[in-house]
């Protein structure tokens, strides 16, 4: 059985994942033989857009007539078929904020597993909204701004993913994050002193990907409202940065 099938390019301009598989395949061949990659995307890759019809994040579950609709479906397929122990994704923001994980169930096995097999102290757990998580329960996404990107980072990635097959653990305090809302445009103007992942007093919450261009775009909202979660990860050192910042 495979044990890990990794996503890439679920957004086509979001270059994490090709390059990971570009520095895997260069230095860190060997744990292939555990992996496999789908290219989520290709037509935005190609283009180098985020999507081309629907956010292909968005598009999982709903029967869309569209090309990413269409990817959702063969994706879906794919996990179904392959049955992988953890399904991977990668991807990149515009914001300026810490490299975090996200899952939608930190209590599943094969998640606790990872994260605890990663350096990444950070977490952010989502509830599924017809992404990747609402077809895949064990499933984790890295989320790196674009800034971060360089052959350290990779190696990091490398070792986390090597860590997690030899079943090694890193010992350290980690953060658990809940989003609990989005932050309006209008908000983000009027608040001062506004820092991704540090608690503002304006807002009554944590920022997150404040910045992000493609929000931004969308002009709908500029970011979300996080929560630190209070609840202990089995394993590891929690602290309620939440607690600690009021």
């Amino acid at each position: 059985m495979t044990k890990i099938l990794a996503i890439i390019s679920t957004h086509g301009n979001e270059l994490l994942g090709p390059n990971l598989l570009a520095y895997m395949l260069a230095k860190r061949s060997k744990l292939l033989e555990n992996m496999e990659f789908i290219m989520a995307n290709p037509r935005a890759y190609t283009k180098n857009v985020r999507y081309t019809e629907s956010d292909l994040n968005r598009s999982y579950g709903l029967g869309l007539d569209t090309y990413e609709g269409q990817r959702a479906r063969v994706i879906e397929e794919r996990i179904r078929l392959l049955k992988p122990e953890l399904v991977l994704d990668f991807h990149t923001t515009t914001a300026e904020q810490p490299n975090i994980l996200i899952t939608a169930d930190k209590n599943n096995e094969v998640v606790r597993r990872f994260i605890n097999s990663s350096a990444v102290k950070d977490v952010l757990v989502v509830e599924p909204l017809n992404d990747v998580t609402t077809v895949a329960p064990n499933f984790v996404a890295y989320e790196i701004p674009n800034s971060h990107l360089n052959d350290d980072l990779y190696e990091q990635i490398c070792t986390d993913i090597g860590r997690y097959l030899d079943g090694k653990v890193v010992d350290r305090e980690r953060t658990f994050y809940k989003m609990t809302g989005k932050i309006l445009p209008e908000e983000e103007k009027s608040a001062t002193g506004l820092k991704n992942f540090v608690y503002n007093d304006g807002l009554q919450a944590i920022p997150a990907f404040l910045g992000e261009e493609a929000y931004k775009h969308d002009g709908t909202y500029a970011g979300f409202r996080l929560k630190a979660d209070s609840q202990r990860h089995p394993g590891d050192k929690v602290r309620n940065i939440l607690t600690q910042c009021r």
